[in-house]
C-alpha cells in the first residue's frame, strides 16, 4: 500500500514538465524540490536492450535527433540533446531515475510503453523484466507502481508475479488495449477519464481499487470535486502549483 501524503497525493508528470524539459534528470530534480510525492515517467527499451526514459516511440518531439527509439542503440540517444542550445539534456537511463528516488525516500510510477503485438512480444517481455529487476534490485516494490495503457503488460505481470506489485490501470477500462480479463482482479489504482463522473469512483472504491486522476486536473474547485469523491492522487505537470492549490484547500499539510 503506498503512503498518501494527505488527501491528496502529488505526482509529478514526466517530472516538472511545465517548467523543465520532460522526463530529464532536470524535471524529475525540480520536481522533487518542488515536493512533489512521487515521479511519474515512461519507459522504452533500446535497439541494445537499455530501459531509457522517453514519451514517445520516436526521439522527434522531445530531441535535436529523428528516428524510433527500438532502432537507435543507449549511445546514439546520448549523443542527442533533450533539452534546448543553452540548457543541453540528455535522455536519462531508467536505472538514473531509480537511484534519485532511492536518494529521497519518495515513490516511482513507471508507465511501461513497451506494447504487446506479434512481432513486439520479446521485446515488451524485456521491457517487463528489466524494469522488475532493476525495481527489487534496489528493494523499491512498496514504492513503485507499475503503470500501461496495455493491458497485455499489466496482465503479464499479474500472470505472474500475483500481488508482488502495485498495477495502475485506466478507467473505464475501455480506454486500454488488449484486455482479456477483468481488470478488477489485478488493479491497486486506475486513472479515470472523465474525471467528474462520481459513477466512476464510486465503482473502483467498490472493488476497492483507489481512484486517480490525470493532469488535465488542475483548476481548485475540480481538484476539490475529485477529492470529495474519493480520489487518492492527482498527477500533474506542475507539482509546485498543485501542491500550493491543494493546501490552500486544506487537502495537504501546511
Amino acid at each position: 500500500m503506498l503512503k498518501h501524503v494527505g488527501k491528496m497525493t502529488v505526482a509529478a508528470h514526466r517530472g516538472d514538465c511545465y517548467n523543465y524539459y520532460e522526463n530529464t534528470m532536470t524535471a524529475f530534480e525540480k520536481a522533487i524540490q518542488a515536493g512533489a510525492d512521487m515521479i511519474e515517467t515512461d519507459v522504452h527499451l533500446t535497439k541494445d536492450g537499455i530501459l531509457v526514459l522517453i514519451h514517445d516511440n520516436t526521439v522527434d518531439r522531445t530531441t535535436d535527433g529523428k528516428g524510433e527509439v527500438a532502432n537507435m542503440t543507449m549511445e546514439e540517444l546520448l549523443k542527442l540533446n533533450a533539452g534546448d542550445v543553452t540548457t543541453p539534456e540528455k535522455i536519462p537511463c531508467f536505472e538514473d531515475v531509480v537511484k534519485l528516488v532511492v536518494s529521497h525516500n519518495i515513490m516511482l510510477n513507471i508507465e511501461i510503453k513497451e506494447y504487446y503485438s506479434e512481432e513486439n512480444e520479446q521485446r515488451c517481455i524485456n521491457c517487463i523484466e528489466k524494469v522488475i529487476e532493476i525495481v527489487e534490485k534496489y528493494k523499491l516494490n512498496e514504492k513503485v507502481v507499475l503503470n500501461s495503457f496495455d493491458a497485455w503488460v499489466l496482465e503479464y505481470v499479474y500472470k505472474k508475479y500475483g500481488d508482488r506489485f502495485m498495477l495502475h490501470g485506466f478507467y473505464p477500462y475501455s480506454i486500454m488495449q488488449n484486455v482479456t480479463m477483468n481488470p478488477d482482479k489485478y488493479l491497486y489504482c486506475a486513472c479515470i477519464f472523465d474525471d467528474m463522473n462520481k459513477e466512476y469512483y464510486d465503482y473502483l472504491i467498490e472493488k476497492n481499487i483507489e481512484p486517480w486522476i490525470g493532469a488535465d486536473v488542475t483548476q481548485k474547485n475540480r481538484l476539490s470535486i475529485c477529492a470529495q469523491y474519493g480520489a487518492k492522487l492527482v498527477t500533474t505537470n506542475n507539482p509546485e502549483d498543485a501542491i500550493y492549490k491543494l493546501k490552500g484547500m486544506g487537502l495537504r499539510d501546511e
